[in-house]
């Protein structure tokens, strides 16, 4: 779609008219004449735009501007048209469009009718109960999963004293790889020290899982053989603290583990999600159930029969557990806190860069130095 405009007049300057100069949907804005004595001066040969460029001449084209806007919230389109005057004018004509293709909220409703939450989940349910409009100043993509919400929508961050407890240890393996092959976010890594902006689902019951992560170090150093105790085996061979990656650890490993199931379900709720086909079963069992080594029932209290199952899965590599720190010289997670070694954020899920990665790829985008 190209917008020609022909403008009749003499080349007098006139601060009520259209600015002249269209070139492929553009407008292209001319100084101002300067007058000196009466005499009006025109120093558009001696003063150029600088601003004529072809990033300008795409803003004034309808399909590129149009595409443009579906990734841009009210506030960055506003920014764009304050960069300067030949941004603003070649977004102006079309300011009614943009505004109403500018990016939406997963959560809105473009129906003016009330919705009912029983029947729809697409409403915006604030923490309250109360249902609100969706926000369209403010609309970016969650952290963690990458749904797009709004400002109404996004859960309430933390507070700026939880930071510290966000950190989850690597492996010796995960510390030593490259960023570039160990996430594919490596460019935009954890910036949760200057804001955080989580959906409802990722952003419910982060306080809990800090709390059981920080636990189990809290066990592992009141039950160590440091303390004068027997010893209980922990840390040696598969019975320390995993890699916080899980299956997509570096060093990751197939182990043998337990499962207790219930007599009408055969799996928990972390393994209902996980398809039968995907499942690792050992040759000869197939998908039926049947007692054997890799499925037992047992009979618990009150005469209740439980099934456990084994199940290969594969988990990470354990981590380095440090000498200060089972000594209590040091913090739990006191290096990764600190910002000297590499972590994983268990926020938005990205990693954290330590010291030698500043050193390498430079400062955070986004964050204060």
């Amino acid at each position: 779609m190209v917008v020609v405009l022909e403008l009749d007049g003499d080349d007098a300057f006139d601060p009520y008219s259209r600015p002249k100069g269209l070139e492929h949907g553009s407008v292209t804005i001319r100084p101002r004449p300067v007058q000196h004595d009466g005499a009006v001066e025109n120093s558009a040969a001696e003063r150029p735009n600088p601003n004529i460029n072809n990033f300008s001449a795409a803003l004034g084209c309808y399909p590129v501007v149009t595409q443009l806007t579906q990734y841009l919230d009210l506030n960055t389109l506003h920014a764009l048209s304050r960069t300067c005057r030949q941004f603003r004018a070649n977004l102006l004509q079309y300011r009614t469009r943009l505004i109403q293709q500018t990016l939406h909220c997963e959560n809105e409703i473009m129906s003016n009718t009330k919705c009912d939450i029983k029947q729809s989940d697409r409403c915006s349910v604030l923490v309250t109960g109360r249902v609100s409009p969706c926000a369209r100043d403010m609309v970016s993509d969650c952290r963690r999963c990458g749904r797009i919400i709004c400002r109404n929508c996004a859960h309430k961050p933390p507070s700026a004293s939880l930071l510290r407890m966000r950190h989850r240890r690597l492996c010796s393996k995960c510390l030593a790889t490259p960023l570039p092959q160990l996430s594919r976010h490596w460019q935009d890594p954890c910036t949760c020290t200057s804001s955080v902006y989580l959906c409802a689902p990722c952003g419910t019951g982060l306080n809990v899982a800090d709390t059981n992560y920080f636990r189990i170090w809290t066990w592992r150093t009141r039950y160590s053989t440091y303390l004068g105790g027997v010893g209980t085996g922990i840390g040696e061979g598969n019975e320390g603290v995993k890699c916080w990656r899980g299956e997509k650890c570096v060093a990751a490993q197939e182990v043998e583990v337990e499962i207790d199931c219930s007599e009408e379900g055969r799996t928990s709720d972390r393994e209902s999600s996980e398809s039968d086909s995907e499942r690792h079963w050992p040759e000869g069992e197939g998908k039926e159930e049947r007692a054997g080594y890799w499925q037992q029932e047992i009979e618990g209290i009150g005469g209740v029969v439980k099934k456990k199952i084994r199940k290969r899965v594969r988990v990470g590599k354990t981590v380095k557990e440090w000498e200060d720190e089972r000594d209590g010289k040091d913090n739990v997670l006191g290096r990764e806190s600190r910002g000297e070694g590499r972590s994983w954020c268990g926020w938005c899920g990205r990693v954290v860069w330590g010291k030698k990665d500043r050193q390498i790829y430079g400062e955070v985008p986004g964050v204060a130095a």
